[in-house]
């Protein structure tokens, strides 16, 4: 087997508060898309290099792979970045975080389109040329930076046949106080169902807005009958080994008054990272042992019960077959 890893989109300009000119995406069957975020810092603040990788992330509020129109990837960065993390396990990555004005450091986002990189089996398949494009939509810069660019390069499968590839668009809705129910894709297999919560990620009090939450379809009760948001939420940490702390820290003593450590490590602390996320796993150990079957189902949706009115999100993962 061979592969073919190659810039598709050179590093380029990202306008503030604008959508990027889309671009075709290669033909051949595609495994996985880095994007790549440089940004130039401005001359550091305290506690600065966190805030300014959240910033940078914050500012790409859509990605989207599309196939003769269709969304085949689709959410936000932090949306697609958590979800790369927890079904793939594909973490960000980085380099050079220095602390200097107009220091340069480089942020990589994979973007896996199969159950994993590089399988020849689970990947998207071959098509023409302006069938597969890529879409990014930018807010506005963020301050610990003042220059931003993207690029974003692919890995091509040149001699697989997949028999499948995955799919996973951000659906999204302002929950209740009390029972709602959110409804999902019928038709696909799952292996999974990403979940934002706003009070997961931004309060301090015990307030979700998904509160307690179950899976229904056909109003049967399927693998998650209840289940806390805050227990799936921890429980989704451990099993990423508390990557929510990503990318690391550094300690940077400030001697402004005796005994005061402001580092990165607190700047972390406080910065969004992976926060606000749970997870309903279909497929636990990685190998289709499990999934969650939705073909022939009238209705597919899980049942929250909030306790604040606030913005959720849901990303089911399905397993399409290439037919």
């Amino acid at each position: 087997m061979r592969f073919l890893h190659s810039i598709a989109q050179p590093n380029t300009d990202l306008v503030a508060s604008a959508s990027i000119t889309p671009f075709d995406l290669p033909v051949n069957p595609l495994s996985l898309l880095l994007l790549r975020l440089e940004i130039t810092a401005v001359a550091p603040a305290a506690l600065d290099t966190y805030s300014a990788i959240d910033d940078a992330i914050d500012q790409i509020t859509g990605v989207r792979v599309l196939h003769k129109g269709e969304q085949i990837i689709s959410g936000s960065l932090r949306d697609l970045m958590v979800l790369n993390a927890v079904y793939h396990r594909l973490y960000p990555g980085w380099h050079k975080l220095d602390q200097l004005d107009n220091a340069v450091r480089s942020l990589v986002f994979p973007l896996c389109l199969g159950r994993r990189a590089y399988d020849k089996d689970s990947c998207f398949p071959a098509t023409t040329r302006g069938n597969l494009r890529f879409e990014m939509d930018a807010g506005a810069d963020g301050t610990g930076y003042d220059d931003i660019n993207f690029s974003v390069e692919t890995v091509e499968l040149i001699e697989a046949t997949p028999k499948e590839y995955l799919k996973y668009v951000t659906s999204s809705r302002t929950s209740v106080v009390g029972q709602f129910d959110h409804r999902l894709p019928i038709g696909n297999p799952l292996l999974g169902i990403l979940l934002f919560d706003t009070g997961l990620r931004d309060t301090l009090a015990a307030t979700y807005s998904w509160g307690t939450v179950k899976l229904l379809k056909d109003n049967v009760e399927q693998y998650y009958p209840q289940s806390d948001i805050e227990t799936l939420a921890a429980f989704l940490n451990a099993q990423m080994q508390q990557i929510n702390v990503w990318p690391g820290h550094m300690h940077q003593f400030n001697g402004a008054a005796a005994g005061l450590d402001e580092s990165d490590e607190a700047s972390n602390d406080g910065a969004v990272g992976m926060r606000g996320y749970a997870y309903l796993d279909f497929d636990p150990l990685r190998d289709y042992s499990y999934q969650l079957e939705t073909e022939g189902a009238a209705d597919l949706l899980i049942r929250g019960n909030g306790d604040a009115a606030s913005a959720v999100r849901a990303i089911p993962i399905e397993r399409v077959a290439v037919r």
